[in-house]
């Protein structure tokens, strides 16, 4: 069993808790590079609470921006994993009051989420998107894009900076979980609506989660994007999931992840 790190109760909701990565400091930055990790370590992936190594204070540089098309050489800017984790851990009351509202309808709602940024050189966001999630309820996962758009970083060394951060929300620990599911369970309901939902939405290779309740009907559902300019088709994609029939779980809802092709 994977350690847990300490839990931090949501203001205004007792029962709810927001887990988070540990590597030398409450809350880790995830960056997206291959440097050495907590203890000089070498990068590599450790699990869901973290999503790739971190570098304690050390500058994270990354390659040719590989959208910037052939014309941009060179590399791209640089930003201290301190300073991620000082522009975004002071806003994790505010991710996690996104699931507040949204606990009503969906009451075991909990998952991971991992955002990938783009600052600009002054150190305001260029973009942010989830490049995974297992939370499954677009409106929570808009709400916390909505929190990451908004926080300001120190300007990054040498131009614009890319990385990722992740957290993880667990459900209220009086709230039974739903039954977890293999993609394979939902194959007939994917058959039978996947390519109308790729061309009506414009966009495949995006990962869904998707709670189901009793009778088939779809609770609630979240996606992730491969990239930044997916980010408009999450919420086609699952408004689309929203509409279909699925298997019935039987007593108890079931929750299920798998990737839209």
């Amino acid at each position: 069993m994977r350690p847990q790190a300490p839990k931090t109760p949501v203001p205004h909701a007792s029962a709810f808790h927001a887990r988070t990565a540990r590597c030398g400091r409450a809350l880790a930055a995830a960056m997206v590079v291959a440097l050495a990790g907590c203890g000089g370590a070498p990068a590599q992936e450790i699990g869901p609470r973290s999503d790739a190594t971190s570098t304690q204070g050390s500058e994270v540089r990354r390659p040719v921006d590989p959208t910037s098309g052939p014309q941009i050489t060179g590399l791209m800017g640089t930003i201290r994993q301190d300073q991620v984790v000082g522009a975004l851990e002071p806003r994790m009351n505010q991710f996690m009051r996104c699931l507040e509202p949204r606990l009503a309808e969906v009451e075991f709602l909990g998952g991971d989420v991992r955002l990938s940024f783009r600052i600009r050189e002054d150190g305001s966001v260029l973009w942010v998107y989830p490049s995974a999630t297992t939370l499954g309820d677009r409106a929570a996962e808009r709400c916390v894009l909505e929190v990451a758009s908004r926080a300001r970083f120190p300007r990054p060394r040498g131009g614009e900076a890319e990385f990722s951060w992740g957290f993880s929300f667990d459900p209220p620990d009086d709230v039974r979980a739903p039954l977890a599911w293999e993609p394979s369970r939902v194959a007939s309901a994917l058959t039978a609506g996947g390519d109308a939902l790729r061309a009506r939405c414009g966009r495949a290779g995006l990962r869904v989660t998707a709670y189901v309740a009793p009778g088939g009907r779809v609770l609630s559902a979240g996606a992730s994007a491969p990239d930044a300019e997916s980010l408009a088709a999450l919420d086609c994609v699952a408004d689309g999931v929203r509409g279909w029939a699925m298997p019935d779980p039987g007593s108890y809802a079931a929750k299920v992840t798998f990737e839209l092709r």
